[in-house]
């Protein structure tokens, strides 16, 4: 659906782009040559979309609430780029401007309304059949249930274990066994069939499944259901079997090198970009209890290997301990222990520039899981299957845990990033750190 809203949006955007420019031709009566005319429709379309991708407007985890504030600051940000450039260069322009925000307004608003209001009262319903009832069946189930505006109704289950039959606990009531495929997805007209078992099916089972599935029924495989309604790893024996074939392909390996060399030259630049921040907080750290200005601790690094983090140190020198972990979102703003002066560094975390100095020696990436302490890692290695796993990449500076859960439990941070693991690609990588970069850069990038 995301896809679509993209499409439309380009649209939107050229067709108001295109009234724009005819005003310009007729009006002003300024002639805009047809080889003009590509760059006049391009940049708009590139520009607005990019705004309302970094500003998570295509995100399936955002309430119609937060779409429409994000909407009208997307636009807002937008309108004032543009107008800028038209103050300063085409004065004139800025009535036209004008025109085209709010061209832009009414007709994305309109289109989300007619969207919202299909699938609150028009869009069908889908039918959900769940083949196996054990615990990622029950899984599947519940995050389905918890999200209505999916419009997915999972009618119950098949289960060929008689255990779960017999101890069945679920409100959702196995239907049959995998032999009744055929008349229990006829007689509930099921239009999704969801595969949650997870030991090797022998071929009386899949054979069942396949003269009982029509042609049309959508079939997914648990995981990668789970992963397209979360957006967040499976974290199971046979998706981590999965993720490690995943890893160490050689499309993945030229993407480690790839990505390597962008690491380096974009740490170079964010060190020299921000050198006159650098030397401000220096100072003011200085002098505000003369104590040292870098704060290091040992964080774990891509498999298991230790390293020392450096950021900026934003609290008093006798109030930090060994074992203080500057990651966690609890330390509010209005900590005591945080030097006044340094309250500023931590909003925008200009405290984290000297990451970029991890960055360049190899320790971490720009994008990547967050690093974690050593406790921390032992701990969770102990107590969490394959919490390892999601050290087979360099930590990063940024990533898709911090843009989607602030405060996240252990279970979390690793469902996201092994989701990062598996998607990342180049191109999501500067996605992520732009729109990680313009939290920062606007205060709103809490979560680190």
């Amino acid at each position: 659906m995301k896809h679509i809203f993209v499409l439309i949006d380009a649209l939107i955007v050229g067709l108001a782009a295109f009234i724009v420019m005819l005003l310009l031709k007729s009006s002003l009566m300024i002639d805009i040559s047809n080889y003009k005319l590509i760059p006049f429709l391009i940049i708009p379309i590139i520009f607005t979309n990019g705004v309302f991708g970094l500003k998570g407007l295509y995100s399936t985890q955002i309430s119609n609430l937060k779409k429409y504030y994000i909407l009208f600051e997307s636009i807002a940000i937008v309108s004032l780029v543009f107008a800028i450039i038209a103050f300063l260069f085409y004065p004139e322009f800025v009535v036209l401007v004008a025109l085209y925000t709010l061209l832009v307004l009414l007709m994305t608003v309109f289109v989300r309304l007619c969207a919202d209001i299909y699938n609150k009262f028009f869009k069908p319903v889908k039918n959900v059949l769940i083949v196996g009832a054990g615990q990622d069946g029950k899984l599947i189930a519940e995050e389905i249930k918890q999200r209505p505006e999916l419009k997915l109704n999972v009618v119950g289950f098949l289960d060929d274990n008689m255990n779960n039959i017999e101890d069945e606990d679920s409100s959702i009531k196995i239907l049959g066994l995998t032999c009744d495929s055929e008349a229990v997805i006829k007689d509930n007209d099921v239009k999704i069939v969801i595969i949650a078992v997870k030991s090797r099916m022998d071929s009386d089972i899949l054979t069942d499944l396949v003269k009982g599935t029509p042609l049309g029924v959508k079939v997914w495989r648990m995981y990668r259901f789970y992963e397209k309604i979360t957006q967040k790893f499976l974290v199971s024996k046979m998706s981590v079997n999965w993720l490690f074939y995943d890893c160490v392909r050689r499309k993945a390996l030229f993407y480690a090198y790839l990505k390597r060399v962008c690491d380096i030259f974009s740490s170079i630049a964010i060190l020299i970009l921000t050198l006159p921040f650098s030397i401000i907080a220096a100072i003011g750290i200085k002098l505000s209890d003369l104590g040292p200005i870098f704060f290091t601790q040992t964080r774990i690094g891509k498999f298991g290997k230790p390293f020392k983090m450096i950021k900026f140190r934003t609290m008093y020198q006798d109030k930090v301990t060994d074992d203080f972990d500057d990651d966690l979102a609890e330390v509010q703003s209005d900590d005591k222990r945080i030097m006044p002066f340094c309250k500023i560094l931590r909003k925008f975390h200009i405290d984290e520039i000297p990451q970029m100095i991890n960055v360049l020696r190899g320790d971490m990436s720009i994008v990547g899981p967050r690093p974690v302490r050593e406790e921390v890692y032992y701990e969770n290695k102990e107590n969490i299957p394959f919490w390892e796993c999601r050290n087979w990449v360099r930590p990063g500076w940024c990533g898709w845990q911090q843009l989607n859960v602030n405060e996240p439990t252990a279970e979390q941070r690793m469902g996201y990033d092994l989701y990062y693991i598996k998607h990342q690609n180049l191109i999501w990588d500067i996605y992520l750190f732009i729109r990680y970069a313009c939290k920062v850069i606007i205060g709103k990038a809490r979560g680190k």
